[in-house]
């Protein structure tokens, strides 16, 4: 089958970062095609990414594809580490469990990647009629902005049957992974140094006389191969994993075989026994590296593994793909729809990039720690390498679950002038309730589900009693034929939050509500964004749930200034 001669956006590569993208942008009305290099059979192997935490889910929740994969994944709250065959607890894995019940999403998710890939890749198609179109390669591509029609990019792809054809498209998105052909072709270099730290991975079914083999995730402290990870996956299998300490790197300096590896599997769960019953995958790789930048020619993004490359000491490949793919979906689609300024795309290479710095900085203290080499400072500072790897987790525990994931101010990250909220950090969720059935919902199905790229603009109006001349003022601008609000209307989910609980918006605030209408029935809304319940608030959240702006209830024209520097 040939491919279409033109789409708002080609992505390149059928990973979960890809899929996610695609999803999202087919979900905000945007034409996306998908090519993979390699066949449905070769992509759909076990293993790679499989560990998923509370933020990746409340992510997912945005495209309607967490219930799916929770579904089909081992879900776990529980963790157990050994040391010379007895169970022993460590504070810093201990501080992981209260910092997840930050969100309602308290528990992390192990599913293999082919899992999470088919499932997106069925919602793309089921949903929208889209298929991936595999063992299509991008050869090369060109920008060209000289049509005006839109369509800046030209690029050149390639099947081995079918031959080659070339594609318009106006973004281009490189999505293909560590070895990046996109990449490649931009000249776009990997900055950073090629890690001395080794790692494998093998997935399979094993028979263990490990005590507790059934936990999401598992520490077995070994002498010999530093701290060995033991996780549950979905199904049957469960994944095997060690960094190769300065004595294995030594046995095999050119790293093992498949053999090799699967006897050292055997040798660093001791004292306990294992045997591999069947093998699914097995992996051993090493590289820690970012691209000197995310957006070049304006018209051309990389994304996950393509921007950047790391361990996986804490599991954050695929969960720092998908903070990629939700940050870029909105502002790509925001851009072709004509809603945004050019500032704002740009914050996608500015803001991801930024992430991906601090995650490889912390990446390449765990990964020498879990070789059994404390980094120098740590080690200066008396701790062993265990106690650092234990250190650098603690130390980093909201940022690796992904709760602690913020952006630096933007235009589209404003400093708060009301509220306690910091403006590029995660929006709080809490329970509030819909006028009728006495049913608590989460605020972030009100403000994450079906927002489609919108904007939650979010009106406190605390008790309304207190708070009902500013809210009045306020609604008024808001309703007006010819106001701000009126022109962009279709950017905006507003939603008015009362303390407490009532029949109608009329019979609480005389009028109706702004948007619709939710009850903080406990005030734990209020609470957890900061809000005085007798002043009230007005707080902004971006389409991928961050914090963009909030200020006095009174001071909605502070909330249009903040837009008018977005919106066109």
């Amino acid at each position: 089958m040939y491919l279409p001669q033109s789409t708002d956006v080609l992505v390149v590569g059928a990973g979960p970062v890809g899929l996610l993208l695609a999803l999202s942008l087919a979900q905000q009305g945007i034409d996306v095609l998908v090519i993979e290099k390699r066949s449905l059979e070769d992509q759909e192997r076990h293993g790679r990414a499989c560990t998923l935490y509370p933020r990746t889910m409340e992510l997912f929740e945005q495209v309607d594809v967490a219930k799916d994969i929770t579904q089909e994944a081992f879900c776990g709250r529980t963790y157990a580490v050994y040391n010379d065959g007895k169970r022993v607890t460590r504070a810093a894995w201990q501080s992981m469990l209260p910092l997840m019940d930050n969100s309602f999403h308290n528990y992390i998710t192990n599913i293999r990647q082919n899992s999470s890939q088919r499932i997106m890749a069925a919602r793309l198609k089921n949903d929208h009629g889209n298929e991936v179109n595999y063992e299509w390669s991008i050869v090369r591509y060109a920008v060209d902005a000289a049509m005006s029609d839109g369509y800046n990019v030209t690029a050149t792809v390639a099947h081995a049957q079918l031959g080659s054809q070339q594609i318009r498209c106006k973004y281009l998105v490189g999505a293909d992974g560590g070895r990046s052909a996109v990449r490649s072709m931009a000249g776009i270099d990997m900055e950073g140094n090629e890690t001395t730290y080794k790692w494998i991975r093998i997935d399979g079914r094993f028979k263990t006389d490990i005590p507790e083999p059934d936990t999401v995730f598992s520490a077995i402290e070994s002498t010999h191969h530093g701290s060995v990870l033991w996780a549950k996956l979905d199904c049957d299998a469960h994944r095997l994993g060690f960094a190769l300490t300065p004595a294995l790197q030594a046995k095999y300096p050119e790293g093992p075989t498949e053999e090799q590896a699967r006897l050292e599997a055997v040798e660093a769960v001791k004292p306990f026994k294992l045997e591999i019953e069947r093998q699914d995958w097995w992996t051993y790789y090493t590289q820690q590296k970012i691209a000197a930048t995310l957006q070049k020619d304006e018209f051309v993004l990389l994304a996950g593994d393509a921007a950047h490359t790391h361990s996986s000491a804490f599991a954050q490949g695929m969960n720092t793909g998908v903070h990629d793919a939700t940050n870029l979906a909105w502002k790509l689609a925001g851009a072709l729809k004509g809603w945004y300024r050019p500032a704002v795309l740009a914050t996608y290479a500015a803001e991801r990039r930024h992430a991906a710095e601090k995650l490889v900085s912390i990446d390449r203290l765990a990964a020498q720690a879990i070789s059994g080499v404390a980094p120098e400072h740590l080690a200066a500072a008396g701790l062993t390498a265990r106690e650092a790897f234990h250190s650098i987790m603690d130390a980093n525990m909201s940022f690796t679950v992904g709760l602690g994931v913020d952006y630096l101010p933007s235009v589209i990250s404003r400093a708060a002038t009301a509220t306690t909220l910091v403006a590029g950090a995660r929006s709080q969720d809490a329970l509030v309730q819909a006028p009728g059935p006495a049913l608590p919902m989460r605020l972030h199905g009100v403000t994450h589900r079906d927002n489609r790229g919108r904007w939650s603009v979010l009106v406190f109006a605390g008790r309304p009693h207190e708070t009902r001349d500013a809210f009045v003022s306020l609604r008024g601008r808001v309703i007006a034929a010819e106001s701000f609000w009126a022109r962009h209307e279709t950017k905006l989910n507003l939603v008015t939050i009362v303390v407490g609980a009532g029949s109608s918006a009329w019979a609480l605030l005389d009028g109706p509500a702004v948007g619709n209408l939710y009850f903080d029935v406990q005030s734990h809304a209020h609470e957890r964004y900061g809000v005085y319940e007798g002043l009230g608030a007005i707080v902004v959240v971006r389409p991928d749930g961050m914090v963009g702006f909030a200020a006095p209830l009174a001071e909605v024209e502070a909330v249009e200034d903040f837009f008018q520097t977005i919106f066109i």
